[in-house]
């Protein structure tokens, strides 16, 4: 089945953002209709912040046996000796 589609009109756009706007539809090789139908799609498809952030807060803590700050240490440092090793640096710097 077809989705059923509408006409909308825009008044007060101003030159700069409207040509703005045809570059980057351009530069995706869309017309400037399509690329603005998938923005205004894309942005109601999100999920407003106040709503995002009530699901977040309903999830239980997680209890990971350790502080979160170290386990990010050690992730940074195993990142961090894997790009030392990568580009040949012998000893990492002082922290």
């Amino acid at each position: 089945m077809k989705t059923k589609t509408t006409d909308l009109q825009i008044r007060g756009i101003p030159v700069k953002t409207r040509d703005a706007l045809r570059r980057k539809a351009e530069s995706k090789g869309v017309s400037m209709s399509h690329y603005l139908v998938d923005l205004i799609r894309k942005d109601v498809e999100k999920l407003p912040l106040d709503e995002w952030l009530a699901l977040v807060r309903a999830d239980p803590p997680v209890d990971i046996g350790r502080p979160a700050a170290e386990v990010l240490r050690e992730v940074r440092d195993e990142r961090d000796a894997h790009w030392d090793a990568h580009f040949g640096i012998a000893e990492p710097p002082e922290r």
